[in-house]
């Protein structure tokens, strides 16, 4: 029976709970967004002891399920002010399946900081003295050494000093660093002086499907239907970084802070260049994965000429933020802010807004990735400029008089423009996550070529569906990237149904996706109501409806009455 983990880091103390009734048939995002919805007040303050802080694996972690391994985190959010999930890859979320948990609810606030390990009794309490101030990697590598076998969550320097835009990061069972990044979680863990969770799974049940023969069938066909589609050898071959080339071709990379769609460093920093960087460097590989059972393997190490690792996973929105959104063309130092970050505890997405807002507005130069690196690995030290791009891309507009903030709800965009990807647009306004590419990101596909991403019309019905899919898929526990073949598949989409209903023993209706994601979506949306959000916030900034994107000149023309259909209760 799925049960929750509930630890007070107040009063030390925990206890296994049956999973309540409201909570039945959640998990990953769904878990984590209900547990907030309900128990977290809305006006609390995030980095205060009313926050929770919670660990969802998905439904189906643990399971043969292909690519099922994300963990979900939330909290409310000390970048947005709204209800927030980040998940991430590694080993995290299977541990915590293997001991039956459902989640990890961590509430109040330790006295000083403190290392967490679950394992199948409950919880322990552990002095991080000697940890607290150190980067990820060295964290990482002491957890690892001192719970062999045991899977590790870990928030750097930035987020044990509060800034707004830190992770939580999640070891792989290899070692690598993945991270929750977005929403600024890592400063709600680092407010309650947790520096470490460590999850023991031995001696756990074990998740026990209702008809594992049954579930083993629907794993095959997802597992055969997914590494047969076209787009996972792409994926396998050069990772999320192949999109650099694609969306730049389709005039939609973010350049100098949004102001243009196309970057003309965009051939040295894409899939196919770092694929060829990566064959002549020892130690180097363009296939990795970050979880047990990932079919796809579309991460990366990415090493130096010396082959020592700079950065594991180096993605797409890596490279369009921190890369061509700062006008940075050097994959080099790209790959070394991103292990900077990494390391640090921070979002590189939220840092690439930041930088580019700071380059406009003149206390960076524009290109200068050595410089941007400087910044950030002062940090630790009390640096205010780093500090400043660590609170976010809102705070340095704000800091430095810059109007033009790729932001809404205080997160940065993702790297689509949304003068060109305007579905995509509509779910960086609507989602209750702020913007949030992974909350629905409407792409072209040959499975839909009537499909338009340029024109206003039609974008808040495909913005509203592909929220919902996606609420379901990180509710579920999978990748994100191993979900695409499914979404263009009845059959893919009935094996996937299939093996929650061959877990769990319920019955589930043809349209379950859709109705788990609208479920999911709606609990977020009526938390950051009753936080004092409503639809003037679901807008995008202003600039992006009055400046044409070159060179093809797109510009921002959704009607703001479409935008306020989306999620509209009948």
């Amino acid at each position: 029976m799925a049960r929750l983990l509930r630890i007070d880091l107040a009063a030390r103390t925990c206890s296994w709970d049956p999973l309540p009734e409201p909570y039945e048939g959640l998990g990953g995002r769904g878990l984590t967004s209900a547990i907030v919805a309900a128990e977290v007040p809305p006006n609390a303050d995030p980095l205060g002891p009313a926050n929770r802080l919670v660990f969802a694996p998905g439904l189906l972690a643990g399971t043969a399920v292909p690519n099922n391994g994300r963990l979900s985190v939330g909290a409310k959010s000390p970048l947005t002010g709204t209800i927030k999930e980040s998940n991430a890859g590694g080993s995290f979320a299977h541990a915590l399946a293997r001991l039956g948990a459902a989640a990890v609810v961590l509430q109040g606030e330790a006295p000083e900081p403190v290392t967490v390990r679950i394992h199948a009794g409950g919880a322990e309490f552990e002095p991080a003295d000697d940890l607290w101030g150190s980067g990820n990697y060295a964290a990482v590598a002491a957890l690892r050494g001192r719970h062999q076998g045991c899977a590790v969550a870990t928030v750097g320097p930035a987020g044990e000093r509060g800034l707004r835009a830190a992770a939580v990061v999640i070891a792989t069972p290899d070692g690598h660093l993945r991270t929750a990044a977005r929403g600024g979680l890592g400063a709600v863990m680092g407010a309650k002086k947790v520096k470490a969770v460590v999850v023991d799974p031995a001696g756990g049940p074990g998740p026990v499907p209702a008809d594992p023969e049954r579930l083993r069938a629907a794993a095959r066909a997802l597992a055969e239907g997914i590494t047969a589609h076209p787009l996972m050898a792409g994926f396998e071959a050069l990772g999320t970084s192949m999109l650099v080339g694609l969306i730049n071709e389709m005039g939609g990379l973010p350049t100098r802070n949004y102001s243009r769609g196309r970057f003309d460093g965009a051939p040295r920093i894409a899939g196919e260049a770092l694929a060829g960087i990566m064959a002549q460097r020892p130690g180097a590989t363009t296939r990795h994965r970050c979880m047990a059972g990932c079919v796809i393997h579309c991460s990366q190490v990415y090493t130096g000429p010396d082959g020592e690792p700079i950065t594991s996973g180096f993605e797409y929105e890596t490279l369009g933020l921190v890369g061509s959104n700062c006008a940075i063309d050097d994959p080099d130092a790209i790959a070394r802010i991103d292990r900077a970050c990494d390391d640090l505890g921070l979002d590189t997405m939220e840092i690439g807004a930041a930088a580019a807002v700071a380059m406009e507005g003149g206390r960076l130069p524009w290109g200068d990735g050595h410089r941007l690196l400087e910044v950030l690995e002062a940090i630790p030290g009390g640096d205010p400029l780093g500090a400043l791009l660590a609170s976010g891309s809102v705070a340095v507009g704000r800091e430095l008089g810059v109007a033009r903030v790729p932001a809404v709800k205080g997160q940065a965009l993702a790297a689509y423009d949304p003068r060109c990807l305007k579905g995509t647009g509509v779910t960086y306004a609507t989602s209750p996550m702020g913007a949030d590419h992974t909350a629905g990101n409407v792409l072209p596909s040959p499975a839909n070529p009537e499909y338009n991403p340029s024109v206003p019309d039609g974008q808040y019905q495909v913005s509203e569906f592909v929220q919902c899919y996606f609420a379901a898929i990180d509710s579920l526990g999978l990748c994100l990237f191993a979900s695409l073949p499914v979404v263009e598949s009845p059959e893919l989409q009935g094996s996937l149904v299939d093996a929650v209903s061959a877990l769990t023993g319920a019955s589930l209706p043809g349209e379950y996706l859709i109705g788990l994601g609208r479920r999911v979506c709606l609990t977020e949306k009526d938390f950051n109501r009753r936080a004092g959000f409503g639809p003037r916030d679901d807008r995008l900034p202003a600039f992006f409806g009055q400046e044409a994107l070159a060179p093809l000149g797109h510009v921002w023309d959704v009607p703001d009455a479409d935008l306020d259909r989306v999620f509209a209760q009948p």
